[in-house]
């Protein structure tokens, strides 16, 4: 008998708990990892490293592209944000950690989450754990047209 993990919206990381994993992992904390951190903590969208870069950029002209990147590929690697990759110069950072299903537009790369019971029911989470394989987030990708594309497609003649 399987049943189905319900999906519930958990808090978004803080500014506070990107710094914590950063310093925990022996970073230091700079005022640029803070405002990259910071943007991430407020943000609701899936940005792209540039869209991170461009955004703070225009807020601090100094910042520096090097260390938004690594500070965004450290955050990827210690588990804070979830890298979603769907070809090349298409990469997104999700900062939601709820289980979800990401539905990804495949021709303007528009990604929304949808919290909705993800199908885990109790064997694949048997067969994961007899791996020996600890999950520490569970990622759901749906690639399509979303429907501003579907109706543009409708709307050509």
């Amino acid at each position: 008998m399987s049943k189905s993990a319900v999906t519930t919206k958990t808090e978004k990381p803080s500014l506070d708990t990107y710094l914590g994993l950063l310093r925990d992992a022996g970073y230091r904390i700079t005022e640029q990892r803070t405002k990259v951190c910071g943007y991430l903590a407020e943000t609701n969208s899936h940005p792209t490293p540039y869209e991170v870069y461009a955004e703070l950029r225009a807020i601090d002209p100094a910042i520096s592209r090097a260390t938004v990147y690594n500070t965004l590929n450290t955050l990827q690697q210690l588990g804070g944000i979830v890298e979603i990759n769907f070809g090349t110069d298409h990469t997104h950072y999700d900062t939601d950690p709820a289980p979800h299903i990401n539905l990804i537009c495949l021709r303007c790369h528009a990604i929304e989450d949808c919290h909705c019971a993800l199908p885990i029911d109790s064997a694949l989470q048997s067969n994961i754990a007899h791996h020996g394989f600890q999950a520490v987030a569970t990622k759901i990708d749906i690639l399509g047209l979303c429907n501003a594309c579907q109706q543009a497609d409708e709307a050509q003649p």
